[in-house]
């Protein structure tokens, strides 16, 4: 017997259940229950929270359209219901978000990341190594550099075995001919894909980013 995989989609109008899958500290909240049924014990579990949490979100999740009841299995006293999103796969024209812009957009949904990545940051250097500060310079280049340093002639590198796995770096003078661009594009894609891949002990969080400046 051929087993149906038909994967269902759904394009969302709603403007508040835009919001809310656009949104990842919202979406993260909807995550236990997508393409796949939990009760809501099952969910705290996942997440950590109360349960009463997690059934007041899930009420409203109800409501606006993003979950449904999946299964209701009987039992003694009061059934036990299993929630499952209304859609395996969500798409969300940002149009329907109440950003005025895509690139009001983007700035929303990334803020969330920057926030979590610079905390992530700044408490793993200040257990490994407390206080630093921040070197300018002209490199053997000419170009300008900025980076944190533990002492006015020595930047702080993480990058020694015994120190955090934490790096956050941005370069702006970074030139480059397109054919070069796009290799570093495809690189970046495929090392991230390739660690996304890996199911280790420690959750960390990972951003790669190239644009040209014009």
């Amino acid at each position: 017997m051929t087993k149906n995989t038909t994967t269902k989609l759904k394009i969302i109008t709603d403007t508040e259940a835009a919001d809310i899958l656009t949104q990842p500290n919202t979406l993260r909240q909807l995550e236990p229950f997508l393409a796949r049924s939990l009760t809501v014990t099952e969910a705290t579990k996942e997440t950590g929270e109360k349960a009463n949490t997690v059934l007041s979100r899930v009420r409203r999740f109800v409501k606006l359209g993003l979950l449904e009841v999946a299964q209701d299995i009987k039992r003694k006293g009061r059934s036990i219901k299993k929630y499952r999103t209304t859609a395996d796969v969500f798409f969300v024209p940002y149009e329907a978000t109440s950003a005025e812009t895509l690139e009001v957009a983007m700035a929303e949904r990334d803020a969330y990341w920057e926030d979590l990545l610079r905390k992530s940051v700044v408490k793993a250097r200040v257990e490994d190594v407390g206080s630093w500060g921040t070197r300018i310079y002209r490199d053997e280049r000419g170009r300008l550099q900025i980076q944190a340093a533990i002492t006015p002639d020595k930047n702080y590198t993480m990058l020694d075995k015994s120190r955090p796995a934490v790096l956050s770096a941005w370069r702006d003078s970074v030139y480059l001919d397109f054919e070069d661009a796009k290799t570093l594009q495809r690189e970046m894609f495929e090392l991230l894909k390739k660690y996304q891949q890996k199911q280790g002990a420690q959750r960390y969080i990972v951003r790669l980013g190239v644009a040209p400046i014009n």
